[in-house]
């Protein structure tokens, strides 16, 4: 009898030992707590909606924060750094389990450095379960472009024909037009130069048709080195673009010499002629030509130097012929001499000055040289 109740007894107890057990183990698991529960979702800023955020979540093994995560946010340039506050609801975490420090509305000045949020246990919070580096800063404004050519040139290192390197020499800017000018040296081929370039500009393109509208440019311009035929009638347009803004500016590019006239004599006689009551002509007694590279207008009247004998008459004048639609590149025209009548016996000197300018393009009047021709008459009686 004795026996059986101590068998009784170890069975009991045994049965009681590993229901213990088990007991106490359930009740442990129940308590860990699963970091992967605490990640945040979000991390909302208190009146402040963000640029863009990205979470990168702190690196868990077996149960263990490794690695400390990351937040890094991207806010309006117009808005403060120097306060700035998070709140966070049970959207973005288990409020009922984990609290995050610093707490809701806490202002910090992110415009030096980042800060460590952490997450704790809601019923322990000295007890760290993650943590968040979050690191607040300004997003990039584009700087808008200027639609500018910064620099056109041709440098003497590409084009063989050229001693010296030729640099803009003057700009026009009218509304969303430009125009630059470059002057090559007399002689030039026009049809074989390499420009070199750079834009402030987010796409460039180019065209030598000028009757396609800008909108339908679309050949973009060269990234490497390239030789372009910049020959009368043709033109050569830069179309700078702005996507971000939505602008366009076109660009004529002008190249041409500063001495396109070239006469023929400059040093000329007239036959000897005798005072009489009427004046002299002399009709293509010699003749100019346009040397240049686009059409050749008359500027203003022709002016008189070097006058022998010295006076304020225009004894000898010369005119040169004009068609009406100006004189073309390589075209030539004559040029006419006149003395007037009732001149006393001797031999008479003048110089005359002529003024030319590009047809349509005023503004390099300035640039363009003058041209100048001798004349000596002699007055026989």
């Amino acid at each position: 009898m004795t026996k059986t109740r101590i068998t009784i007894a170890l069975i009991l107890t045994v049965f009681t030992t590993i229901f213990t057990g088990c007991t106490k183990d359930d009740n442990t698991n129940e308590n860990i707590i699963k970091l992967e529960d605490a990640i945040l979702t979000d991390f909302p800023l208190v009146g402040i909606t963000p640029v863009s955020i990205n979470i990168k979540q702190p690196t868990i093994v077996d149960n263990e924060e490794i690695v400390f995560g990351e937040i890094n946010i991207v806010v309006p340039s117009i808005v403060s750094l120097k306060e700035i506050a998070s709140i966070t609801t049970s959207t973005e975490l288990n409020l009922s389990k984990f609290s995050i420090l610093p707490n809701d509305l806490s202002l910090l000045n992110y415009e030096t450095q980042n800060h460590i949020y952490t997450i704790v246990n809601a019923l322990n919070e000295s007890e760290e379960l993650l943590h968040y580096i979050v690191n607040i800063k300004h997003e990039i404004v584009p700087t808008p472009t200027t639609l500018t050519i910064t620099d056109f040139r041709f440098e003497a290192s590409k084009n063989a024909q050229l001693t010296n390197d030729v640099t803009i020499e003057k700009r026009v800017d009218d509304l969303d037009k430009q125009t630059i000018y470059l002057f090559v040296p007399t002689g030039t081929d026009f049809s074989n130069l390499t420009p070199t370039a750079t834009f402030d500009a987010e796409e460039v393109f180019y065209t030598q048709e000028s009757s396609v509208p800008t909108v339908d440019v679309n050949t973009v311009y060269p990234s490497t080195e390239t030789s372009f035929d910049f020959t009368y009638p043709k033109r050569f347009i830069i179309v700078l673009k702005d996507n971000t803004s939505n602008r366009v500016k076109w660009v004529d590019v002008f190249v041409d010499v500063k001495n396109p006239v070239e006469i023929k004599n400059t040093d000329i006689t007239t036959p000897d002629i005798t005072s009489t009551a009427s004046s002299s002509t002399f009709r293509g007694i010699t003749s100019w030509k346009n040397v240049g590279n686009h059409v050749l207008s008359f500027r203003s009247v022709t002016t008189y130097e070097n006058k022998v004998p010295n006076s304020d008459l225009n004894f000898i004048t010369a005119r040169r012929n004009f068609t009406s639609m100006g004189l073309a590149p390589k075209e030539s025209a004559n040029i006419n001499v006149t003395v007037i009548k009732d001149l006393p016996k001797g031999e008479y000197k003048s110089t005359a000055v002529f003024y030319t300018k590009f047809a349509n393009h005023e503004a390099t009047n300035d640039v363009i040289e003058q041209a100048k021709l001798n004349v000596t008459t002699n007055v026989l009686n």
